[in-house]
Order: C-alpha cells, then sequence, then structure tokens
C-alpha cells in the first residue's frame, strides 16, 4: 500500500502543479503616441515665406507641461498649411503622419479659431481614399486687423466623415476619438 502511495503522489504533485501552469500574458502593443505636432505655413502670396511651430509633449499627458510656439503671422494673408506628427519618444523618431496617411478614410483633422473670425476660410487640400477630407493639407485666410487668439487643431480618429457638415470642417457631428488635440496661440501683425 506505501509503494502505491509514493507512486500515487508525485503523479497528484504533477497533475497540481500543472494544472495551475498558465500561459505568460502576450503584452498588448503600446499604444501609439503623438508627442510632436509641427504646422508648417506658407504664405501663398510669397511662397518662399515659410514658417513652422512646434507643439511638443514627449511625456504624454501627466509629467512636464508641453512646450508650445505662439503662431505669430501677418493679417490679411492666405496661408497652405501642412502638419507633421511624430513620436519622438525613440530615436530617429516615428513619423505618424505616415500612418494617418496608410489609413487615411479613419482619419480627419478639423480647424477651429477662437475668435470665429481671427481665421477664415479652412478649405481642405488633401482627401482620403474615399474623396472626403482628410486636413493633413489645409489653407486658412486671416483677417483685416491685428488680433490675438488660438488655433484649436483636432485630430479625429474613426469619425464619422458622413455626419452633417463633417466634410465642411465641422467636428459637432464627427464622433470618433481624438488622437491630439493642439491649441496654438495666434497672434497677427
Amino acid at each position: 500500500m506505501q509503494n502505491k502511495i509514493i507512486y500515487i503522489i508525485p503523479f497528484f504533485l504533477i497533475l497540481f502543479l500543472s494544472a495551475c501552469h498558465k500561459e505568460p500574458k502576450t503584452p498588448l502593443p503600446e499604444q501609439e503616441l503623438i508627442t510632436t505636432l509641427k504646422l508648417t505655413l506658407t504664405d501663398t502670396a510669397f511662397p518662399y515665406t515659410i514658417k513652422t511651430f512646434v507643439f511638443s509633449d514627449i511625456d504624454g499627458d501627466g509629467g512636464e507641461d508641453p512646450s508650445i510656439d505662439s503662431v505669430i503671422i501677418e493679417k490679411s494673408k492666405v496661408y497652405n498649411a501642412s502638419l507633421l506628427l511624430l513620436d519622438e519618444r525613440n530615436f530617429p523618431a516615428d513619423t505618424s503622419t505616415n500612418e494617418i496617411q496608410e489609413l487615411n478614410t479613419e482619419h480627419q483633422f478639423f480647424y477651429q479659431a477662437l475668435p470665429i473670425t481671427l481665421l477664415s476660410n479652412f478649405i481642405y487640400l488633401d482627401f482620403d481614399d474615399n474623396h472626403q477630407p482628410l486636413g493633413n493639407l489645409f489653407s486658412f485666410q486671416t483677417i483685416a486687423t491685428e488680433s490675438t487668439g488660438s488655433l484649436k487643431i483636432t485630430l479625429r480618429h474613426q469619425p464619422n466623415k458622413n455626419g452633417a457638415n463633417v466634410s465642411n470642417n465641422d467636428i459637432t457631428n464627427a464622433d470618433g476619438e481624438t488622437d491630439i488635440e493642439v491649441n496654438f496661440p495666434i497672434r497677427l501683425h
């Protein structure tokens, strides 16, 4: 009888230990983070006049405060704009703009000026594969008086591009998730 117990105990011990063994969890992929947004403006009347303004928050939400340039541009002008989005936690930086352009039907940029009269005539200059606005490239016009305010740039992931006025830069019915939102201070001179 003792011999049977000696053989049975290791059997049950092995069975018990193998039943308790769990496969290691595969870590979830790190969520993409946009740490830097570069806004490049070109004066359409003088195309060689190019200015770049940067928002940067390398450590993401929390931690250190982001740095953000003030956009100082001329009144009574039309500007073409382009956006470059980066994840600068890595070296070299990952260009998030490439992914946005590859998944263009799942993204749309929106632009809002405060006060709303500060900047006008926002026009999308690039489109997704379904001929809906993307907004990585756009243009706008500045008012004729010296003024201050802000330009809010919002990137939505999986917006409802068929929502009312969404294709006209109205974020109200866009839904989706906000990937990044930046408020650039603006001064017109």
